[in-house]
């Protein structure tokens, strides 16, 4: 006797068989651990989207650390050398105030102007000078605001001659980043500039830092020194102080930027 869908009795084996074997079941879907709420964007997780997720995300962070710390440089070479990159399109400026992309609209260079009352007082050669950018610092006397500069925050040079100069400006960085690593990443950037060399690298005390180098620079006879000091102001907030000179005159850049970093109050 037979059944249908092609199934008969076989009296030798006792048991019903199958004239052809019936397909086999199809493969169970895989399994997932339970996805927790809210894992992916917009509440879609799942390991898959998980990882989609995420990779982009640090590799964003890791961008915008890097791209943050380049600024660290922050400083015109001048001679027709590349110049070093300069800070964000819309970053706080020495004010602390917004400055527009270039083309954007108007922007107004910050001034200074000479001031006996300002304090600290500071012996010659310097001069205190209230700068528009939001603070007041020693300069050596004579010296004037320079806006023809394509670097970021106040230029200070001696009218005519631009073998030497002193800059300051906002650190924007994050406060996460220490000084003495914007620092280091700045001087990694530096590294292709012609006849670079790291001096010095070491901190200073409040939480500052301070990098020594040298590059080949015809501005400056040849051989540029510079020392770049990261400071923290009493509210905490983070400014670049640099001196830079012919190599040759290596004490007075020094003596520029001691008188500068001293005399440096925020306002």
């Amino acid at each position: 006797m037979s059944t249908g869908g092609g199934a008969h009795w076989n009296p030798q084996s006792q048991r019903w068989e199958w004239a052809e074997q019936p397909p086999p079941p199809p493969p169970l879907p895989p399994s997932y651990p339970p996805r927790p709420a809210g894992g992916g964007p917009g509440g879609q997780g799942g390991p898959g989207r998980e990882r989609a997720w995420k990779v982009p995300l640090l590799v964003a962070l890791g961008a915008a650390v890097v791209g943050g710390c380049a600024v660290a440089g922050w400083f015109v070479l001048g001679d027709g050398e590349p110049q070093e990159p300069k800070a964000p399109a819309a970053a706080p400026s020495a004010s602390g105030t917004p400055v527009p992309p270039s083309g954007t609209g108007p922007q107004t260079a910050p001034t200074a102007t000479a001031s006996s009352s300002a304090s600290p007082s500071v012996p010659p050669p310097y001069t205190v000078v209230r700068d528009d950018g939001g603070f007041s610092v020693a300069v050596p006397t004579g010296w004037e605001r320079s806006h023809d500069e394509d670097g970021s925050g106040s230029f200070y040079r001696r009218p005519g001659d631009r073998s030497a100069l002193i800059q300051i400006f906002r650190v924007a960085e994050p406060d996460g980043v220490g000084a003495c690593e914007l620092l280091r990443i700045s001087s990694q950037a530096l590294g292709n500039r012609p006849g670079y060399q790291e001096v010095s690298l070491d901190p200073a005390p409040g939480g500052s830092c301070e990098l020594v180098y040298e590059y080949d620079n015809q501005e400056s006879h040849g051989r540029r020194r510079a020392i770049e000091r990261i400071t923290v102001a009493p509210d905490g907030r983070r400014w670049a102080l640099l001196a830079a000179g012919p190599a040759a005159d290596g004490t007075t850049v020094r003596a520029n930027l001691t008188a500068a970093v001293e005399s440096f109050r925020p306002q």
